[in-house]
C-alpha cells in the first residue's frame, strides 16, 4: 500500500494555474468566479461525508477533522473552490462571451430557492433512504437543477452544455497527469465494486460524468442566479 496522504493536495494543486488565469484574464468575471468557488467549495465539505460512505476514500492530510467533525478536509474546499470557479466561467473564456449590463427582471433569484433544496433532498436523501451510491444520486441532482434552470432559461442551453461538456474534458485531462504522477491511485482510493467498472483511458467513467454535472450546473448558475443575459454578436 502505497502513501498517498499528500495526493489529494497536490491533485487539487494542478486545477490552480488555470484557475489563477482565469481570474487574472476575465476581469469582468471575478466576482462570478469567487461566488462559485466559495459556494462549490462549502458544498464539496457538506458533501464529502456522503461519498466517503460508498464512493471513494481519499487519504487527507488530517484525517482527524474528519473524524472528528463528520465534514471534508481542506482538501474537499479545494477541489470544489478550483473546479467550481473554473466551471462557472469557462464557457465565456472559450467562447469570448459576455454579459450586457441589462439584466433579465422576468426571473427572479428566487426561482433558485426551489432546486437548491432539492438538490440537497436528492443528494443527501437517495443514498440515505433509498440505498443508491452518493455519486449516482449527485448526477440525478444535478440533471433535475439543469432541467429546471433550463426550463425558466432556456437561452442557457448552449452554456450549460458546453460547460459541462469543457469541465469533462479539462477533468479527464487532469486525470491524465494525476495518474501519471500517481500510479494506482485509482484502486486505492476509489471503492470501484460500488461503481459500474467502465473506465476511460484508467479514468472512472463516474468522474468525467460528475465533472459534467458540475459544470452542467455551475456553467449558468451565475446568469440563472443573478438574471444575467449574454451580449449579442
Amino acid at each position: 500500500m502505497e502513501n498517498f496522504q499528500y495526493t489529494y493536495l497536490l491533485g487539487n494543486l494542478l486545477a490552480l494555474p488555470l484557475w489563477v488565469y482565469l481570474f487574472i484574464h476575465r476581469k469582468d468575471c471575478r466576482k462570478e468566479i469567487l461566488i462559485a468557488s466559495f459556494c462549490v467549495g462549502i458544498l464539496a465539505v457538506l458533501w464529502a461525508p456522503w461519498f466517503l460512505r460508498d464512493y471513494w476514500r481519499p487519504e487527507y492530510i488530517h484525517a482527524s477533522f474528519f473524524k472528528n467533525w463528520r465534514l471534508g478536509g481542506g482538501e474537499d474546499f479545494l477541489y470544489g473552490f478550483f473546479l467550481g470557479g473554473i466551471a462557472n466561467v469557462i464557457y465565456e473564456e472559450i467562447f469570448g462571451k459576455h454579459f450586457c449590463k441589462r439584466r433579465d427582471r422576468k426571473h427572479h433569484w428566487s426561482w433558485f430557492l426551489i432546486p437548491f433544496f432539492a438538490l440537497f433532498f436528492l443528494v443527501f436523501g437517495l443514498p440515505l433512504y433509498f440505498g443508491i451510491n452518493s455519486i449516482y444520486a449527485a448526477l440525478i441532482s444535478f440533471l433535475i437543477l439543469g432541467l429546471f434552470m433550463l426550463y425558466f432559461r432556456r437561452d442557457l442551453f448552449w452554456d450549460s452544455l458546453a460547460s459541462g461538456l469543457l469541465v469533462g474534458l479539462l477533468t479527464l485531462f487532469g486525470y491524465l497527469i494525476f495518474l501519471a504522477l500517481f500510479p494506482g491511485v485509482i484502486h486505492q482510493w476509489w471503492l470501484l465494486p460500488n461503481l459500474s467498472g467502465t473506465f476511460i483511458m484508467g479514468v472512472p467513467i463516474e468522474e468525467l460524468l460528475w465533472a459534467f454535472g458540475v459544470g452542467m450546473v455551475a456553467g449558468p448558475f451565475y446568469e440563472f442566479f443573478m438574471g444575467l443575459k449574454f451580449r449579442k454578436r
